[in-house]
């Protein structure tokens, strides 16, 4: 049996489709020619769980799970264990709420 854990952080993103929310982990890794290459694998959490996009977490526990699209095995990382990282977005400032609404 084969048995993977995976910890580190990580920048999700997620995104609407039919009432449901889908969710996916940047990847990047270094060529040889000294340039990135990035890609995306997809990303499943416990039922219930929202987390926004382009959160960084801090993943805990995880491991590497699948589900089956027309036969075809999709592989994707399911995270149960994290932390959202509680800092601001570079460049952002906080407004105080001046709306009279």
């Amino acid at each position: 049996m084969l048995k993977s854990d995976f910890t580190g952080e990580v920048m999700i993103f997620s995104k609407e489709y039919q009432e449901r929310t889908f969710y996916t982990m940047g990847l990047s890794k270094k060529k040889q020619d000294g340039t990135y290459e990035n890609g995306y694998i997809n990303v499943k959490f416990k039922k219930d769980v929202v987390v926004p996009n382009k959160a960084k977490i801090t993943i805990q526990k995880a491991w590497l799970d699948f589900y089956l699209k027309d036969k075809i095995t999709v592989p994707q990382i399911f995270v149960s264990e994290f932390e959202i990282e509680e800092q601001e977005p570079s460049g952002f400032t906080e407004l105080e709420d001046e709306s009279p609404f």
